[in-house]
């Protein structure tokens, strides 16, 4: 057990990385506010024992020295409670950030790793779960010297007592372990399928026009019985050993308490022992029961929490692929873009094989292909998510590796089919890439968006519901088109930017691009011909493999995939990386 809890101790420091000054005034303060309720027993004790002698002096001065004892006793459990606060709040900053870190830097496999149930209670239950580890920690230290300490007192009073008191500790903790262990077994199944929950209601909510559409209400309804059916026998098989362990376990306690007094009667007739000394000896039976319950109570919360810190761990722990990036520093970027024979496979799967094609400032070059074809897998190489098994990708005839992240970042950017803007102001979106106002409304103006946000009764100061859900998708799309703007990014990616617009925005934002391409490189990921149309190069993808590049014009004479595409109506985007 004690290996055990070792291991538990060591997990948390390594995550939490606490502040070593909180926990030793923690550690300093338990050990004196215990010191100061063991005198509590003794000092009853001794009003009682100068009472029988009638020497009242005494009496009053052991009367004060209880007082005293109750009055350290309040004020440094005070005080450790007020360290406890200052770590409990330091370790959860520090937590939410470690965890923001990661989150922030995940990639495609990070869902595989943990879902998004899991993530959230983390970030809200386990990180402030977590805080209170210093705290039983050094609970449980004071508590296990505690023990010893009653045990040595008890002993001096009388042996026999005290291996009744040794006795009824084993069994104790024996039994509070035993107990525990279950609760804490069913207690991670009952968590486990508390993420269930979450995730099922999460995506309930966020589907709830399919869910009414597709009339699936039953179905789910269905998976929801299934959780609560697991979530109920692991919460009452918990329940049944809760109970052994903090009512059935009293019994036990009554039954000692019960022999302990008739033992002290025994001796007391005898005139083996004094009243002062079986006052002294009850005290300490109610204080080594205390402490046991706090020491068994710590035991249980330290183990609970444990299974928030290795949930938050699984989180930590999770290294997203690297890619090793250089120190190329030259931020003057023409913007030619070349991939030269790239061969590229995700889960093992081949998606890219023997991909050459280059990319001209000043066009818009389209890339098209059915879903699966490799076009996304393109843009995730573009973004340096990923590098290719062969073969090389270039910017102005530089591997693209070398740049710089910083560099790199400010000069490739994505807009996105769905862009995500935060529940923020227009403009406290625009600040997070650039707060220069002046820049924020010319970029507004270049891409036809100025003039709707300053019709809104705030302006700039608009605040954005999440996903920006109080503005139409076709606004949303140039809002998020204006922040890309703002990076100063050469080399621009429109990911189907175009495919759940209406035809009045579509083409607004087709004349944005014929815009851009001014003073930019833009590759644009379609489905729709209208766009393929106006696109001054086309690069035709299928099953991974390049079988056509050129005009609309010459493409759609001489290249029958092409044909295919442009003969079937515009899909709505299917794909994902793993199906790109």
């Amino acid at each position: 057990m004690i290996k055990e809890y070792y291991h538990f101790i060591r997990d948390y420091f390594k995550l939490a990385q606490m502040n070593k000054k909180y926990f030793v005034m923690m550690l300093i303060t338990a050990f004196l506010y215990k010191g100061a309720n063991l005198l509590i027993p003794l000092g009853a004790s001794l009003i009682i024992k100068y009472i029988t002698l009638k020497d009242y002096p005494m009496t009053y001065l052991s009367l004060g020295f209880l007082a005293l004892s109750y009055f350290l006793y309040r004020l440094f459990y005070f005080i450790n409670h007020k360290y406890y606060g200052k770590n409990n709040h330091y370790c959860y900053v520090h937590l939410q950030q470690k965890i923001f870190e990661k989150v922030s830097m995940m990639d495609d496999s990070f869902t595989k790793h943990v879902n998004k149930g899991k993530l959230l209670n983390s970030v809200n239950g386990d990180v402030m779960n977590i805080g209170d580890m210093c705290d039983r920690v050094a609970e449980l230290i004071m508590s296990s010297l505690e023990l010893l300490v009653l045990i040595v007192i008890i002993i001096n009073c009388n042996f026999l007592i005290a291996v009744l008191f040794i006795i009824f500790t084993i069994l104790y903790i024996f039994i509070r372990n035993y107990t525990d262990r279950k609760v804490d077994v069913y207690y991670r199944k009952q968590r486990s399928n508390v993420d269930k929950y979450r995730v099922l209601f999460s995506q309930v909510t966020k589907g709830s026009s399919e869910v009414k559409s597709f009339g699936i209400i039953e179905p789910l309804e269905d998976k929801l019985k299934k959780i609560n059916k697991d979530w109920s026998r692991a919460y009452n098989t918990k329940r049944k050993y809760a109970v052994i362990r903090d009512n059935d376990v009293n019994f036990l306690t009554y039954g000692f308490k019960i022999l302990i007094y008739f033992l002290c009667l025994i001796l007391l007739v005898k005139g083996n022992i004094t009243v002062d000394v079986v006052v002294l000896i009850i005290g300490y039976f109610d204080s080594l029961f205390v402490s046991l319950r706090k020491l068994i109570t710590t035991t249980s919360a330290i183990r609970e929490v444990n299974v928030c810190v290795n949930r938050v761990q699984s989180i930590l722990n999770y290294e997203p692929h690297s890619i090793p990036i250089g120190e190329y520093f030259n931020d003057v970027i023409e913007g030619v873009v070349k991939f030269d024979h790239v061969y590229f496979s995700y889960d093992n799967k081949t998606t890219l094989k023997d991909i050459t094609f280059t990319v001209l400032p000043h066009k818009i070059t389209t890339i098209v292909g059915h879903t699966g074809s490799g076009k996304t897998t393109i843009f995730n190489l573009l973004l340096r998510f990923y590098k290719p098994d062969s073969g090389d990708i270039t910017i102005d005839g530089r591997d693209i590796y070398s740049y710089a992240k910083e560099v790199y970042k400010s000069n490739v950017s994505i807009v996105n089919q769905r862009p995500f803007v935060f529940n923020l102001s227009i403009k406290q979106n625009f600040d997070l890439v650039d707060k220069d106002r002046s820049r924020q409304i010319e970029m507004c103006k270049r891409v036809g968006i100025h003039d709707f946000i300053m019709s809104l009764p705030k302006g700039y100061d608009t605040v954005l519901r999440e996903d920006a859900k109080n503005i139409s998708g076709g606004q949303k799309q140039l809002i998020s088109i204006a922040r890309t703007l703002l990076t100063d990014s050469e080399v621009l990616l429109f990911d189907e930017v175009t495919s759940s617009l209406d035809p009045d925005t579509a083409l607004k934002v087709e004349d944005v691009l014929q815009d851009l391409k001014k003073d930019h490189t833009i590759i644009v990921i379609t489905h729709k011909k209208e766009l393929m149309k106006k696109s001054d190069y086309l690069i035709v993808l299928n099953e991974g493999k390049l079988v056509g590049m050129g005009s609309h014009k010459d493409l759609i004479k001489t290249n029958k995939y092409y044909e295919e595409l442009i003969a079937r109506k515009s899909p709505s985007k299917g794909g994902v990386f793993n199906n790109e």
